[in-house]
């Protein structure tokens, strides 16, 4: 039985996503094979918003609100005007530290929102993020797209299958840090989101060396299992998303494409089902190990217990 179109609001146009997401949901509503499922739905409404502090959405603003408003996107002048006129709400600002202040203002909507990488710039104000959803009963996720590529997932199904465990991971992914944020979280979460796939929760110390060839955050998961995010440095190391999944008897190496198929058809999902993909516990535990991450490194790479420095209160 076919879905009831949906209709998607986008907060902030000042990242790539909002013009790539828009592309792909008129490219599959064309098609008649729609071999994502991502047909019945589309970016009906936009504010631009912007930071005028964070120099990539100061400077990219208003060119990606231009070729929204070229896709046919509606461009409206506040936030409260999309909330009435969508479905689901994507929160896009390109700036982790306004993601606080806007989900104030969109929660109490009661709509189901995606809220883009990162949840936040730091770990208390991603705990009040939560809080706030919390209080209002609003169903919302956060994901970096590399958590649901097809080779990761497909790998994952496979060892499952074959009944293995996995006894560790190491991932790596290219860092750029973000003005104001902690120094993972701007884009390493995007290496360490597809480190948590792999391990799940449950993370009990982390410690984190830098030196000037290499950059090793270390996590200790219960039964010893270990798990690492290896960040490459722009201009120090090649640019790039990966991993080595070791299992019970079997050792798969990945390479990850920059695609969004698979992103935006769990978000889909997501925002027909109100479910998930991703728990906000997780999404939560993700923000203290990347804290804990910090303050390692500040300590010269003393270990950190998740639970003892990263509760939220």
């Amino acid at each position: 039985m076919p879905h009831s179109p949906l209709r998607i609001g986008f907060v902030c146009l000042d990242s790539s996503h909002c013009t790539a997401f828009t592309r792909l949901l008129q490219e599959a509503s064309a098609d008649p094979a729609d071999p994502w499922g991502l047909a019945g739905a589309a970016i009906t409404a936009g504010w631009p918003g912007g930071s005028p502090e964070f120099p990539l959405s100061r400077d990219r603003v208003d060119g990606f609100t231009a070729e929204m408003q070229s896709l046919g996107v509606q461009i409206v002048s506040t936030v409260e005007e999309v909330l009435q006129q969508v479905d689901a709400v994507i929160l896009g600002a390109v700036d982790g530290r306004q993601h606080e202040e806007l989900a104030t203002r969109i929660f109490p909507a009661g709509l189901p929102v995606f809220i883009d990488k990162p949840l936040a710039h730091d770990y208390p104000a991603a705990c009040r993020v939560a809080a706030v959803a919390s209080q209002c009963g609003t169903p919302w996720f956060t994901a970096s797209a590399l958590r649901f590529q097809h080779a990761l997932t497909s790998t994952l199904s496979e060892l499952q299958l074959d009944k293995q465990h996995i006894t560790g991971c190491d991932a790596w992914g290219t860092l750029r840090t973000g003005v104001g944020h902690l120094e993972l979280a701007w884009y390493g979460i995007h290496g360490i989101e597809a480190l948590y796939a792999v391990m799940g929760t449950g993370c009990q110390t982390v410690t984190r060396h830098r030196t000037e060839s290499g950059d090793l955050t270390t996590g200790i998961w219960p039964n010893g299992r270990i798990g690492t995010f290896r960040a490459l440095h722009e201009g120090v190391q090649p640019p790039g998303f990966g991993m080595t999944i070791f299992g019970s008897h079997t050792i798969r190496s990945l390479h990850f494409p920059a695609t969004y198929h698979e992103l935006l058809a769990a978000i889909l999902q997501f925002f027909r089902s109100r479910r998930p993909p991703v728990t906000n516990t997780e999404s939560n535990e993700i923000f203290a190990f990347m804290h804990a991450a910090e303050i390692s490194s500040h300590q010269s790479g003393q270990a950190i217990s998740l639970i003892k420095h990263t509760s939220c209160r």
